[in-house]
């Protein structure tokens, strides 16, 4: 029997994974643990958990959460190691449930689930397993980002879009700052999906820049193709990521993409974005101006972004999970 922990629907990223994943042939007719995503990650879970790997049956995560005793019946799908790779999420009891219950997940596991190349040799260094019982299964492109169908969001001036969370590693402050000192602000606005924090909006004000950094708090999912399709590009700048999946979605609307160069983003965007480094703020300015200056540049990406964003669909990444799962289930 099979279990599939589908409280991670409530989850942003992992949750749009979910969702999709959820429609494999493998997890057709499995038993589903619903709830809140709360649920999932209390100190308890992973005793409760074990009830179904110590009886004999499956349980298969879409995230990271996993039970106590594995009994090589448990597989878990890791999209990154960001609890482990900065200090102010690597709190001691997220370095305890990854190196004692996570970890020996992973060791016990017939297959492991990641997104990327990237992340597949992280987790493979980090807990000391085989490269190939990593199985990458990509994150799609839903297709109503496809530009054909998606008209833009239409505002007074044009803008960048940052599309994300407010996290520290989302690098929003470099941003800002790149984006001030760029000379842009009289032609174009930087438009941030996310809410703002305190620090950041006193930040914003100390650089003059508050009527031009408009935090949207928060698109509607259904909303989203069309704030891509108007934006002159999306600009996403993060520290780390395990896929980042707004640079395909941009790329899938014909809209350029900046994003950096370290960690997975030059991965998932595959020669089709302008890399810039994250940790420098001239890099990041510099990538604005040429691209709003630039418009052969800009043209340039989108050709190469639409063909990138076609590389990756559900379907597809479906067809991975089954063919790693299947074989598992039948033995």
């Amino acid at each position: 029997m099979l279990y599939f922990d589908s409280r991670w629907l409530k989850s942003g990223g992992i949750g749009r994974f979910c969702k999709e994943i959820m429609q494999a042939q493998s997890l057709s007719g499995c038993s589903l643990i619903s709830g809140e995503l709360s649920s999932a990650l209390s100190a308890i879970d992973p005793i409760k958990l074990s009830r179904i790997t110590l009886g004999g049956s499956y349980f298969v995560s879409p995230g990271y959460n996993c039970p106590f005793f594995s009994a090589s019946k448990a597989i878990v799908t890791l999209h990154d190691l960001m609890h482990l790779r900065f200090p102010e999420y690597s709190n001691a009891k997220n370095k305890l449930y990854y190196n004692y219950i996570v970890k020996q997940t992973v060791r016990n596991a017939p297959a492991v689930f990641t997104v990327s190349d990237f992340t597949r040799q992280e987790i493979s260094r980090w807990a000391k397993v085989p490269i190939d019982k990593i199985i990458v299964v990509p994150n799609g492109v839903d297709h109503e980002f496809y530009h054909e169908a998606v008209l833009p969001i239409v505002r007074d001036r044009p803008y960048f879009l940052y599309v994300g969370n407010n996290k520290s590693h989302k690098n929003l402050k470099r941003l800002v700052s790149a984006y001030a000192s760029s000379g842009l602000s009289t032609e174009v606005d930087l438009l941030i999906s996310c809410k703002s924090t305190p620090e950041l909006s006193l930040f914003i004000a100390e650089l003059d820049m508050t009527e031009r950094v408009v935090f949207l708090c928060g698109v509607e999912e259904s909303d989203l193709p069309s704030y891509y399709k108007g934006a002159v590009a999306t600009v996403v700048v993060s520290l780390y990521e395990g896929f980042c999946l707004p640079i395909l979605e941009s790329m899938a609307v014909g809209t350029p993409v900046i994003t950096s160069n370290v960690t997975a983003m030059p991965e998932t965007a595959g020669g089709a974005a302008f890399l810039v480094d994250p940790y420098d703020i001239n890099s990041i300015r510099d990538g604005l101006v040429d691209i709003w200056q630039k418009k052969l540049v800009r043209i340039n990406l989108v050709e190469l972004g639409l063909k990138r964003a076609q590389m990756f669909s559900w379907e597809r990444s479906r067809e991975i999970w089954d063919d790693a799962l299947i074989p598992i289930l039948e033995k």
